[in-house]
């Protein structure tokens, strides 16, 4: 019976260098995968390197009912998941009192969602539970208990989208931005007020605030009109409206409704 034949040095070698390759493709792999540093405050990344950044501008003059509610945390929801990880949601408010400061409700950034996860170096359940306790659950409690209380004399929407505009974090060196509007659309301030005017463009035109139009260049633009019994003008005539104006900003705007 012939002796089975030995492993010569070559094959030890090539052992050897099969296994240190392994362990610093593993390594490399981890450190392309490790975390950024981190802000304690709102987990966004601290180089400002935001994947993305989506901002809720809820409007609101009167508090919203429980139906109101359901939808605009099913909105949050989907607008949430849709963050890759580290990517900013904020959420604000117009504000009557100070129209060109409106109110940040919430500003969080996503710690990764369980479609995120890697499943060699993370435990998707734990991402998961991650995602829900410290970033998804304050946004929906904080949203949901301010939209049942808070009520507002005016709708300053003009002077909030120039404030969005001016933001540090919503220039157009930032990637993927994306604003969605939840509102009636009825803008109402001292500057204009479709309630005295309508959707006259050629009024609006006449007006300041047509001077402050905000540059949204390649920023996604999403309507969600909240529903009511009775409109106050034509849902065509404020999406014309609104369209037309966003065309100027440079943004995309589309309605979901």
């Amino acid at each position: 019976m012939p002796r089975p034949r030995e492993r010569g040095p070559w094959f030890w070698r090539s052992a050897i260098g099969v296994m240190v390759l392994s362990v610093i493709g593993l390594f490399s792999f981890a450190a392309f995968n490790a975390a950024p540093a981190l802000d304690p405050e709102n987990e966004c990344r601290m180089d400002r390197n935001d994947p993305a950044h989506t901002i809720l501008l809820i409007d609101q003059s009167d508090p919203f009912s429980e139906n109101d509610l359901a939808w605009v945390d099913e909105l949050i929801d989907a607008e949430a998941r849709a963050l890759p990880r580290f990517g900013r949601l904020t959420v604000i408010l117009p504000n009557s009192a100070q129209p060109y400061d409106p109110k940040t409700l919430y500003a969080h950034c996503s710690p990764g969602s369980v479609e995120d996860a890697n499943p060699i170096l993370q435990n998707p359940r734990m991402i998961d539970d991650t995602w829900r306790e410290h970033f998804y659950k304050p946004l929906s409690s904080t949203v949901g208990e301010t939209l049942k209380t808070t009520s507002q004399p005016s709708s300053p929407l003009f002077e909030a989208l120039y404030a969005v505009g001016d933001r540090a974090d919503f220039q157009s060196n930032r990637s993927n931005r994306r604003l969605v509007i939840v509102s009636d659309l009825m803008q109402h301030s001292d500057g204009f007020s479709f309630y005295r005017t309508g959707t006259d463009l050629e009024a609006f035109n006449q007006t300041s605030l047509a001077g402050q139009t905000p540059q949204f260049d390649g920023v996604d633009v999403v309507a969600r009109i909240v529903p009511r019994q009775e409109y106050d003008l034509p849902i065509s005539e404020l999406k014309a409206f609104w369209r037309s104006y966003f065309d100027k900003t440079g943004g995309t705007f589309g309605s979901t409704n």
